[in-house]
């Protein structure tokens, strides 16, 4: 039903979504892309409030009940697009590299479903249009948590789909159960020696030397104090110091990011991170400022709804046509801030497949990533499936 009715809505599914490419967006600056989600809600009588800056909240069916969270994030990458797609990014600089013109567009045509079908719910959909899911700390979605979103609206279960360019094939709806994405961790590690001329290193406190030990450290620490069996990503990304050859500069500063599935493991390292550097620190009389912003908590999908929502499109989107593949284990070292809902509600994220006709393929965050525009509506019906069967099963 929910396929059938989805392929039928396809033409207004694309308008929206080569609307949304064409004009991509920033962080939580979003007046058009945020513009096109209301009018098109009012439109379907949808009735929707905003709860932070572009970040809107839709409302579908009875507060008696059930209560299923469906999240579409919203925001562009800074990056420019070399597609040469026909409805490409008029935006300098500034493209959907991630496939959340897609997304939107798919929940807004699943609301559209949903509305339809809205005396059937024996409960409520909640329609969550997120902002800055791209920002470094995963400011999106802790902000629309901190200003109230689950306190309010009370889900009992949550659900979000992501594009997939290169691993799931178009049609398909690819599920997850377990650790799906690895929490992140940025890291700011500033030293201050003393400068001074590179002939004379005993006259000055050298902060890069400093800095290349506690590098190391850090490698050791992943290596050898986190179990083996708990995967732990740990790089150095930048690493900024000096002017000359024959300089030794007074700081030194490098950045990286720390990935891993067990939030004691990550506490652990960070804890770990910051006494090693405060020690080598001291050794090398640098003074050091260790800065770790809040992060990303993983990504865990509940085993159970997971399962339950994998039989539910089997038995429905999947005798339609769609193709849901067995559940998959796999992990990803990427972060996903839907991190912040899954840990406090049971829920899943599923994969919707979009590998392009292109002679080569392109991976999530490339300039000439094309994403196959024929999977989209498998995407929307497995959304609005979702919230279906669950609020009426």
């Amino acid at each position: 039903m929910m396929y059938k009715e989805a392929k039928e809505m396809n033409q207004q599914l694309l308008a929206w979504r080569r609307q949304i490419h064409q004009h991509p967006e920033l962080g939580c600056r979003l007046p058009q892309t945020t513009a096109l989600v209301k009018k098109a809600l009012d439109d379907m009588g949808i009735s929707w409030e905003e709860i932070g800056p572009c970040a809107i909240v839709g409302v579908i069916g009875k507060k008696e009940g059930k209560k299923i969270l469906l999240r579409a994030d919203m925001d562009a990458l800074p990056m420019g697009e070399e597609t040469g797609l026909p409805f490409a990014s008029e935006c300098d600089g500034v493209m959907h590299s991630c496939g959340h013109d897609c997304h939107t567009s798919m929940l807004l045509t699943a609301a559209a479903l949903l509305k339809k079908h809205e005396e059937e719910l024996q409960g409520q959909v909640i329609l969550m249009f997120q902002p800055d899911e791209e920002g470094t700390d995963g400011t999106g979605a802790r902000m629309m948590v901190e200003n109230g979103l689950l306190d309010k609206y009370k889900p009992d279960v949550a659900v979000m789909a992501h594009m997939a360019s290169d691993i799931v094939k178009t049609n398909q709806i690819m599920l997850k159960s377990g650790p799906c994405s690895a929490s992140s961790d940025r890291f700011v590690v500033h030293l201050h020696g003393k400068g001074g001329h590179g002939a004379r290193p005993h006259q000055s406190i050298n902060p890069i030397t400093c800095a290349i030990k506690i590098a190391e450290a850090f490698g050791d620490i992943g290596r050898y104090e986190v179990d083996v069996q708990e995967p732990t990503a740990l790089s150095i990304c930048t690493f900024h110091s000096g002017t000359a050859s024959n300089i030794i500069p007074e700081d030194c500063e490098f950045t990286g990011t720390l990935r891993t599935f067990n939030d004691e493991a990550r506490q652990f390292t960070l804890d770990r991170m910051q006494q090693v550097a405060q020690s080598i620190a001291d050794a090398y009389r640098c003074q050091l400022t260790f800065d770790r912003p809040r992060g990303v908590p993983p990504l865990i999908n509940d085993p159970e709804f997971s399962q339950q929502l994998h039989t539910w499109l089997q038995e429905t989107i999947g005798q339609e046509g769609v193709d849901i593949p067995p559940m998959s284990h796999t992990k990803s070292m990427g972060s996903e801030d839907f991190s912040f809902i899954s840990s406090r509600v049971p829920s899943c994220s599923f994969s919707v497949g979009s590998t392009s006709h292109q002679e080569q393929v392109y991976p999530l965050h490339h300039p000439k990533i094309i994403f196959d525009e024929d999977g989209l509506a498998a995407g929307a019906a497995a959304y609005a499936q979702a919230a279906y069967s669950y609020l009426t099963k």
